[in-house]
């Protein structure tokens, strides 16, 4: 399959998502917004799934970046296709679909989130069910539309993940690996405020665990397309 990929500022790329779509058979298409590229005209017609990255704008911009990421998540998702939507992309599949972002509690570094164990992704699926590792960057967050299935939550922010039709949306980044931390850690953490949470690289943080399951939920994902 073909998927298209929202890229919202230069440092959020795909990340380990790139390994999974490879190793899945799966190809991808930036389209770079934050250098004012515009989507194919044809994209629905020509990709077959959407991946909607993060970033530091709000979706509740009137910007011609949200605008246009908000209209591609809105074709793909209401379409039925396969949309995978991480911490900015999550929030403009709840608010393409009805749902409201608004300011929460401001999350920033390593922590944990729980599976909603009633959820059928973990239902007969080899995920796991203990609380899983995570990386939190966020200060808005989003409800959930009717037909949206709460995936995970949070103890501060308690809506963290969401199924919708064939869209997977994740407020966390388990994308990260060692070298996107670092570099993560490198360019943004002059960049905007409040980030004294930000902590240097290290070998003990638990990016093994973050790829592991990520991959683990995008495989039980696929096969629910």
């Amino acid at each position: 399959m073909r998927f298209i990929v929202l890229r919202h500022q230069e440092e959020e790329g795909l990340g380990t998502i790139a390994e999974w779509l490879s190793r899945s058979g799966h190809s991808h298409f930036y389209v770079n917004l934050f250098q004012k590229q515009r989507p194919p005209a044809n994209a629905v017609t020509a990709y077959d799934g959407l991946v909607a990255m993060g970033g530091p704008m709000s979706v509740n911009d009137d910007s011609w970046l949200m605008n246009t990421s908000l209209a591609l998540v809105s074709d793909f998702t209401h379409a039925g296709r396969p949309v995978l939507g991480v911490c900015l992309g999550a929030q403009a599949i709840s608010k393409v679909a009805g749902g409201v972002i608004a300011p929460s509690a401001f999350e920033l570094g390593f922590g944990k989130v729980s599976p909603v164990k009633t959820h059928r992704f973990f239902q007969n699926a080899a995920l796991e069910t203990n609380d899983w590792d995570c990386f939190q960057w966020h200060g808005e967050n989003f409800t959930l539309p009717p037909g949206f299935e709460k995936l995970f939550e949070g103890n501060v922010v308690s809506n963290q993940g969401f199924t919708f039709k064939n869209a997977l949306g994740l407020q966390f980044h388990n994308e990260l690996s060692f070298e996107w931390y670092s570099m993560w850690y490198e360019s943004l953490r002059h960049k905007f405020e409040n980030m004294d949470k930000l902590v240097p690289p290290s070998p003990g943080m638990p990016f093994t665990a973050l790829k592991k399951n990520l991959f683990a939920l995008l495989d039980v994902w696929q096969k629910n397309w």
